[in-house]
This record gives structure tokens, C-alpha cells and sequence, in this order.
């Protein structure tokens, strides 16, 4: 099921906190400015969907992640470069993290698993959608002039081909040649 919105972050545990802990840092605090135009291309992802299947994400299915609070994740997973496991340690262990990520003090982050679903779900066509609205928010409030742009895919899952025994002696024996070849032009 589709939800858009996080809902309430704040719990009766934010009044025990000191103000310095309930606060975001100040990069945070920009980031968290965030335009909700940059959810509406996931919402027209699913709504279409939806219209595929036959039936709305919104009203069918287990409950997602908010998609606010996916966004946020991904923003935190590509400004420090963590891997999956470790985004999702490390905003189980920050309670600032967790404010940005709106995710209350009484309530899990997500598993990693389902972060990693989702991101399948979605796919590159939709990260690169929200990187180009991101791009042109920036150039409109004159951040930065935009000459070439380098889309990082770390968000993107793909599988891994381990390397086989078999694979391993073909490349031995290419790497053997070629330094045999090179011995008899030394001769």
C-alpha cells in the first residue's frame, strides 16, 4: 500500500530530549527543505501502476515505507556512501538521523531488505526522474551553474558474478602467456 507521507514524528519521549538533540543540524536542516514536488513523480510511477494491474497501490497490499521517508533515506545513503546494512545501523543509532528520516524514537527504521525492494521497485528510469528535479530546483535558486552531471547509480541493486575455479585458471594461464610472450620478445 502506497503511503506518501510519514505522518507524526514527534512522540512524549521528544520532551525528554534537550533542544540540541531535537534540532537537525544545520545540513540536515537544508536538506530537510526538501520540495514535496519531488515525491509526485513517484506517485505518477505508481499510479500508472496501478492502472496496469488493474487495481490502486494505494488501497491494496502490506503498507510501504513512506515514500518521504525512502526519499530522506536515499539522500543519506548518497551523501555518506553507505551500503544498505549500514544506513540502516546508522539511522537506528542517530536520533538526528532519524528526525530527518522522520522516523519517531518509538518506532523501527526499516529493514534493509525492504529499502532494497523498494529501490528495485521504483528502478533507475524513477531515481533518475527525482535527480533531474533536484538538478533544476538547483538551478533555479542559482546554486550552481549546470554544465555536466554525474548520476551516481549506487542506489540501484545489481547482482554479483563470483569469480568460478574454472574462470580463475583461464585467467592464470592468459596472464602466464602473456608474460611468456613478452619474455621471448625480450630474447
Amino acid at each position: 500500500m502506497l503511503r506518501l507521507s510519514a505522518g507524526q514524528v514527534e512522540s512524549l519521549w521528544d520532551e525528554v530530549l534537550p533542544v540540541e538533540v531535537r534540532e537537525l543540524p544545520e545540513d540536515l536542516a537544508r536538506i530537510d527543505a526538501l520540495n514535496p514536488g519531488l515525491l509526485a513523480p513517484i506517485a505518477a510511477h505508481w499510479q500508472g501502476e496501478a492502472e496496469a494491474r488493474g487495481r490502486s497501490a494505494a488501497g491494496h497490499g502490506r503498507p510501504t515505507v513512506a515514500i518521504e521517508t525512502y526519499v530522506r533515506l536515499m539522500v543519506i545513503k548518497q551523501r555518506s556512501g553507505w551500503g544498505y546494512e549500514s544506513l540502516v545501523r546508522e539511522v537506528s543509532d542517530s536520533l538526528h538521523l532519524r528526525r530527518f528520516c522522520l522516523i519517531s524514537i518509538d518506532r523501527r527504521v526499516p529493514d534493509e531488505s525492504t529499502i532494497r525492494k523498494l529501490t528495485r521497485r521504483l528502478g533507475a528510469a524513477m531515481v533518475d526522474e527525482i535527480t533531474r528535479l533536484v538538478i533544476a530546483k538547483a538551478q533555479r535558486e542559482t546554486r550552481f551553474v549546470g554544465r555536466a552531471v554525474r548520476v551516481d547509480s549506487t542506489v540501484i541493486e545489481a547482482d554479483i558474478r563470483y569469480p568460478s575455479d574454472a574462470m580463475l585458471a583461464l585467467q592464470g594461464t592468459r596472464a602466464l602467456a602473456r608474460e611468456g610472450r613478452k619474455l621471448l620478445g625480450m630474447v
